[in-house]
Parts: structure tokens; C-alpha cells; sequence
């Protein structure tokens, strides 16, 4: 079956792009939503170099004020060129977008597929260690760097180190409540990160020229995307051969 990957260029998704083409689906292309810019979550330079690391169709949409039609308008015309069948994303514990994408599968005949989903049927917030989702990460084979974090959980000490299972074990002490510790998933935004190389790439990725910045950012009382956030403003990145 044909699929769209919702791409953002971090961990998550990556992890979904493999278990989706292990399971024997086609990918019809990777899609990125421009919502905000400058953005300091992912880098569209690097996610640029993702797409020619993975040899697979790319698409960015800007996201307009009618957002819900730039997104409905971009998967129906997938749908109906590119014969996609199924919506791919790599959300874990995201109530809201689940809910969204669920609609939009629903009104558009396609099918949804969130493997890494953690969140219990009664829809009460998963264990925010998040063991078994690190471990199948770190078992698919994607490395990641943690290319944003939010300063109230995290040093600048942090910012470019690869999510590998030391780091994990360390963010472990972290962890706490919504609003005074982290979810070690990074799901609600505490940080995010970036895949630089993968079983799938044919190349791994090379940020050759990057500033760190700082920026706050609210959105309007969303818990999820709000903080002040050190991230790597990507200038330059490449395509390089593994080693």
C-alpha cells in the first residue's frame, strides 16, 4: 500500500518511515508542513538532505491562515495522483493530532497508521519514561541528535548529543510531571531532535554550519509547543557517504 509520511525530520518519524516499510507499504512521499519560520524545531536545510539521504519523494506545504484546507487540499491530491492510501505519522502520545489526522482519514478514504502510538485506551497520559518506545528507537537502528530543547529541563550541555542508550538512561532522572519534568519521548516538546542517519538512508547527514540561538515561543497556551527553546540554526548541511 501506498503511504504518506508526515515528516518532520526528528526521531519519531523516522522510526514510523521504517515500520511502515518494513511491513512491506510503498512510500508515495514525505510531506513537511511550514507552519511557523524561522522554525526552531526541525531544520528544513537538513530535512532537504534527509530526503536526498533517502532517495524519496519530498514535498514542503505552507501552511497558510486556511490551514486546514492547505492540509486536506496537499493529502487529497497524493491521494488521487499518487494513489496514496494511508496517512503515516510519528506521534506517540498526541491526543489532538490523532484526532485530526483520524478526521481527515475518515473524509478523504484513507487509512491511519501511528506506530509508535503509547497512550492507553482510556486515553489517561502513558508512562512518561517511555521505555518500550526509546527501546524500538534505538532497535530500529536511527540516530538522532537533540537539535532543540526547552531550558527549563534542559543545559546547553545537552544540545547536539545523540539520543543513543547512555543518553537515554541519563534523561531518565529528568522525568516529572507536565510542566516540571520531562516525557524522556520528547513528545509533549520538551525537545526535539534530529535523524542524521538510518538503515534507509543511502547517506547519512552532516550539519557542516550551525549557530545556537534561543527563542521563546507561545502558542497560544499550548502546552505541547511553548518555552524557551535553544536550538541549532542550521546554515549549511550535506549529504555524506557512510562510514
Amino acid at each position: 500500500m501506498k503511504v504518506v509520511i508526515h515528516w518532520s525530520g526528528g526521531k519519531d518519524c523516522c522510526t514510523a518511515l521504517h515500520k511502515v516499510v518494513e511491513q512491506g507499504h510503498e512510500v508515495a512521499c514525505l510531506v513537511t508542513y511550514i507552519y511557523m519560520e524561522p522554525y526552531v524545531f526541525h531544520s528544513f536545510k537538513v530535512i532537504e538532505q534527509q530526503a536526498k539521504a533517502l532517495g524519496m519523494p519530498h514535498q514542503f506545504v505552507k501552511i497558510t491562515d486556511n490551514r486546514y484546507d492547505d492540509i486536506m487540499g496537499t493529502l487529497e491530491r497524493l491521494h488521487k495522483e499518487e494513489g496514496a492510501k494511508a496517512i503515516v505519522t510519528g506521534d506517540i502520545d498526541n491526543v489532538h493530532h490523532r484526532r485530526v489526522w483520524k478526521d481527515a482519514c475518515r473524509k478523504l478514504g484513507y487509512e491511519m497508521i501511528m506506530p509508535l502510538w503509547d497512550r492507553p485506551l482510556n486515553l489517561i497520559p502513558g508512562n512518561r519514561h517511555r521505555k518500550r518506545i526509546m527501546e524500538m528507537e534505538q532497535s530500529t537502528g536511527v540516530k538522532a541528535i537533540l537539535s532543540c530543547l526547552d531550558q527549563r529541563y534542559f543545559t546547553e550541555q545537552w544540545l547536539g548529543r545523540q539520543i543513543d542508550r547512555k543518553c537515554i538512561e541519563d534523561m531518565q532522572s529528568l522525568v516529572g510531571p507536565a510542566g516540571k519534568g520531562i516525557d524522556v519521548s520528547g513528545e509533549p516538546g520538551e525537545y526535539h531532535s534530529t535523524a542524521l542517519d538510518a538503515p534507509l538512508f543511502k547517506q547519512r547527514v552532516e550539519i557542516t554550519k550551525f549557530t545556537k540561538k534561543s527563542k521563546i515561543v507561545d502558542f497560544g497556551g499550548s502546552p505541547f509547543r511553548e518555552g524557551n527553546f535553544l536550538y541549532m540554526d542550521v546554515e549549511e548541511a550535506t549529504v555524506k557517504p557512510k562510514t
